[in-house]
């Protein structure tokens, strides 16, 4: 049996004109959603979120669901996964240092990158396997390919904007170097003829930027995506379609 005590109860202490007064604003307030309805709808994950809660508290099967959500949150920084990415694939491409890469080589690494990425999500996706949460202020939310495919967007173009900032920073710095190595050899030999000017060339041609390097990038990205949604996985590969969109 439950007892319930009126001792301490502020609602019966109070004078009767007091809970009048309290009761009239919030019936005015009543009155003015009458007067200006307002539609709201309820999306079918609040729908399933409320069906998980019961009287304000949540049912053990909501608990155990919420601790399965939680072991796939996963916190998503797809620029940081892009850059590590290129900087495998051109690590592998430089054969790990022993072969110099110009900036157009870096800058395929990156495309190559966003394209591997591109096709991990989509795959995941249509195989099912792919499944990754996310929580934000509301809540614990499950990610959608095309959620996925925009903020791998949005990343790359962050990094291609950090990308061609940094190799123009490198080139312009490259050229002082040089510049002042010359002078420095042609006190020396008195001659100025010291410093290889085929050697010098070489080098400066790794870090020259190819022109318009950031839009030649972004359209890279997009003439991928063109070519893969006619992929074919029995007769094309992500090679080929990368083929098609190198820049040299």
């Amino acid at each position: 049996m439950r007892v319930t005590s009126q001792m301490n109860n502020p609602m019966l202490m109070m004078p009767q004109n007091s809970i009048m007064n309290q009761k009239e604003p919030a019936q005015m307030n009543n009155n003015r959603v009458t007067e200006n309805p307002v539609k709201v709808s309820i999306s079918q994950e609040g729908i399933d979120r409320s069906r998980i809660q019961q009287n304000g508290q949540e049912t053990f099967e909501s608990v155990m669901q919420r601790r399965e959500m939680l072991k796939k949150t996963r916190v998503m920084n797809y620029g940081y996964d892009l850059s590590m990415k290129a900087v495998e694939l051109n690590e592998a491409a430089s054969e790990n240092g022993t072969k110099a890469l110009s900036v157009a080589d870096r800058a395929n690494g990156y495309i190559s990158a966003y394209a591997s990425m591109y096709d991990e999500i989509v795959k995941g996706y249509e195989n099912g396997t792919r499944e990754i949460y996310m929580e934000d202020e509301f809540g614990i939310h499950r990610l959608t390919k095309e959620e996925e495919l925009k903020a791998l967007d949005e990343a790359y173009k962050r990094e291609v904007d950090d990308f061609v900032a940094m190799e123009k920073a490198n080139e312009q710095a490259y050229a002082i170097v040089t510049e002042a190595v010359k002078k420095i050899a042609s006190i020396k030999s008195g001659s100025g003829a010291s410093v290889s000017e085929t050697d010098n060339s070489k080098a400066m041609e790794q870090h020259k930027v190819p022109e318009n390097l950031k839009g030649r990038m972004l359209s890279a990205a997009d003439i991928f995506k063109q070519n893969y949604a006619a992929f074919n996985p029995d007769t094309d590969s992500l090679s080929q379609i990368l083929s098609r969109v190198k820049i040299s």
